[in-house]
């Protein structure tokens, strides 16, 4: 018994890392979000394109769509905020007011990605520490040709 418990001890020390990525796998730290998602508004918004976000963005080479908010940063930063010193945290959340949106979808077989703008309301994923990690659900308020 005792044996057992010196092999069992390390090999789930070793597989908690593993554990703790399966649940929290697809949620970012609040900088790599604001990298992956953010478009500053010091361009205008149909000056961003899909094609050269998906490329030159550190982790987006491989994936077959994307989502990026045009909006001032803050306006993200306060998503998780209850009160000025409390934050949601662990929870899921709706935006109150609609940002806009481009989505970038990957062609069939290619490396170019077709391009959807619109106005929408984002639902937020809140992280333990009460930030911003992912965006879990979107509803279109209206597409834009800009």
């Amino acid at each position: 018994m005792a044996s057992s418990l010196k092999v069992l001890g390390p090999v789930l020390l070793l597989l908690f890392p593993l554990w703790e990525q399966l649940i929290h796998g697809q949620h970012l730290s609040r900088r790599e979000f604001m990298k992956q998602h953010h478009l500053r508004p010091s361009l205008e918004f149909s000056q961003y394109k899909c094609d050269v976000l998906m490329r030159d963005i550190e982790g987006l080479k491989e994936k077959d769509s994307h989502i990026f908010l045009y909006t001032p940063w803050h306006q993200i930063e306060s998503i998780c905020f209850k009160t000025l010193r409390e934050r949601y945290r662990n929870v899921y959340v709706w935006a109150q007011q609609p940002f806009k949106v481009l989505k970038c979808k990957r062609k069939n077989f290619s490396y170019s990605y077709r391009e959807k703008r619109s106005y929408s309301h984002i639902e937020f994923h809140c992280s333990m520490k009460g930030y911003v990690d992912s965006i879990e659900d979107m509803r279109v308020l209206e597409f834009t040709d800009t």
